[in-house]
């Protein structure tokens, strides 16, 4: 990042990159958990998990890719020995089942990952609103991202929270009152 990039933003910037940092390690860490998971699943549901646990596993290869440029160009290092993520992350590893066929152990464990990145980011996002865009832009971006794995798993589990559904009136009626 040039001068002028640097000159815009308005937080301390070594402080922000050591939660960028923090980031990067729980995304490689999720990484390798979801690569390795989908690489012991085993049994019917496993099977399932196969396919949607890789492709997330890319995605949060990606996410930590846009992290460590981002670390870069703020003018820090995202070098970090693969016995040190869990330290850096700030969050525990989460290894795969003992029981490779643990489905819904396995999709909970990945959720506990998710809302994990969820928190962090959201903290994030508020240090660098009206400070610091680009980062911000990036945060939210990934946070969006999170999000959406986070309500899938919940989805496979059934655990999603719905808003109540109200039913609709019929066609020139107005809504029947509850007493």
């Amino acid at each position: 990042m040039g001068t002028t990039g640097r000159a815009i933003i308005e937080v301390d910037v070594q402080a922000l990159t050591n939660e960028l940092r923090k980031a990067y390690l729980h995304e490689l860490q999720v990484f390798f958990s979801l690569w390795l998971t989908a690489t012991v699943a085993e049994g019917f549901h496993g099977e399932e998990l196969i396919e949607h646990f890789k492709q997330d596993a890319l995605e949060e290869l990606g996410h930590a890719e846009k992290l460590a440029n981002r670390i870069l160009e703020l003018g820090g290092n995202p070098v970090v020995h693969p016995r040190d993520w869990e330290q850096g992350a700030g969050s525990p590893w989460i290894a795969p089942r003992k029981d490779f066929s643990d489905a819904e152990g396995m999709v909970a464990d990945q959720i506990t990952a998710e809302a994990a990145a969820i928190n962090h980011y959201n903290e994030v996002a508020k240090m660098t609103f009206g400070k610091d865009p680009v980062t911000y832009q990036l945060v939210s971006e990934l946070l969006k991202d999170e999000v959406g794995h986070e309500e899938f798993l919940e989805n496979l589990l059934g655990r999603r929270k719905r808003a109540p559904r109200r039913r609709a009136a019929p066609r020139g009626r107005a809504p029947a009152r509850r007493k």
